[in-house]
């Protein structure tokens, strides 16, 4: 009987797989060079081996494979499992990833984007597991998102819901990537930290990270100012403070949207701990209404690096079971 359900993450630079059993556990994994520069059938040569590989080191054969599921980068169609032009695979257009992978494998395979799928991860086997709702943050160079509502991925009609990092905090704001302004991407996510520091640092500050990035700006890092602050350096903890206030602010108003159970964050940013944390819960709570402001939970994920292949297996359960168009085999 099929029983083992495969989760891929993938990525630039490498591709990841797991086994994943039907309750989301996590039973093998593997990880590989993504071989991009190769161009597409070496990629998805590579997304194969890897799941091979998973599969032996779980002892099973691509027989007890029950689906697939992928986290992929990038614009795409999760219901027709074609992408479109992932920035990280060059030469890549069009791509029916989803198609192409069935023809290989011989299951049905289910593509979704990789911020939604870390989002479900958490969902199904990390800090949101038990929970009916719930929003996942990811922070890093940018800030990306994910939302479960009664145990359902919000995808939206087109597929580009939770883009949770362009929501506007601040009218006539900082210029985001995007093309907007005000953008909570553009305070909360490192890049938007590092703009804070050095806005505060040529405003006249005096702090340790000017002496860490050696006098160039342009080389600040966002484990500079964690190490300032470790240092007990006052201007990198206030630059920490006033990135938790801005992810704050942007919780709050996704609280008072959507009443979830539980705000999980993730990336490497929330290394920071409490010195970041404590602002964004406090903040978070002053802007939002009392009751779903007391009622949700922010906290730091469960899964680490594994949520993604997690969440790409527990979405293509749930997508087979509610009837998610699987092709045909």
């Amino acid at each position: 009987m099929s029983e083992a359900v495969i989760g891929v993450d993938l990525g630039g630079t490498n591709v990841k797989a797991a086994v994943c059993s039907r309750d989301g556990k996590l039973i093998a994994k593997d990880s590989r060079p993504t071989d991009a520069e190769n161009g597409r059938d070496a990629v998805l040569s590579r997304i194969e081996e890897s799941i091979d590989a998973a599969l032996a080191e779980a002892g099973f054969t691509r027989s007890d494979m029950l689906a697939v599921g992928m986290g992929v980068p990038g614009p795409m169609n999760w219901q027709t499992g074609v992408l479109f032009s992932p920035p990280n695979l060059p030469g890549w257009k069009d791509v029916p990833v989803a198609d192409l992978m069935h023809e290989r494998l011989g299951v049905p395979v289910f593509v979704d984007n990789d911020a939604n799928v870390a989002a479900f991860g958490e969902f199904w086997g990390g800090a949101g597991r038990g929970v009916q709702s719930m929003v996942l943050l990811t922070l890093g160079t940018g800030v990306g998102g994910g939302i479960v509502v009664f145990g359902r991925l919000l995808r939206g009609i087109d597929g580009t819901a939770a883009e949770i990092g362009h929501l506007c905090v601040k009218r006539n704001g900082r210029q985001c990537n995007c093309g907007a302004k005000g953008c909570l991407e553009a305070y909360a996510s490192v890049t938007g930290m590092l703009r804070t520091a050095v806005k505060g640092i040529e405003d006249g500050h005096e702090t340790l990270l000017t002496t860490l990035c050696g006098g160039d700006l342009s080389k600040l890092t966002g484990k500079m100012i964690s190490d300032a602050v470790a240092q007990g350096d006052g201007f990198a903890e206030w630059v920490m403070e006033q990135t938790g206030v801005w992810l704050g602010t942007g919780i709050g108003s996704l609280i008072n949207l959507l009443n979830p159970e539980k705000v999980v964050l993730t990336g490497g940013m929330i290394a920071a701990g409490e010195v970041l944390f404590r602002p964004i819960r406090e903040t978070a709570l002053a802007q939002s209404f009392d009751v779903p402001g007391r009622r949700a939970e922010i906290v730091a994920a469960g899964l680490g690096a594994d949520s993604g292949v997690i969440g790409a297996a527990g979405c293509a359960l749930e997508r087979l079971q509610t009837g998610g168009a699987p092709q045909a085999s």
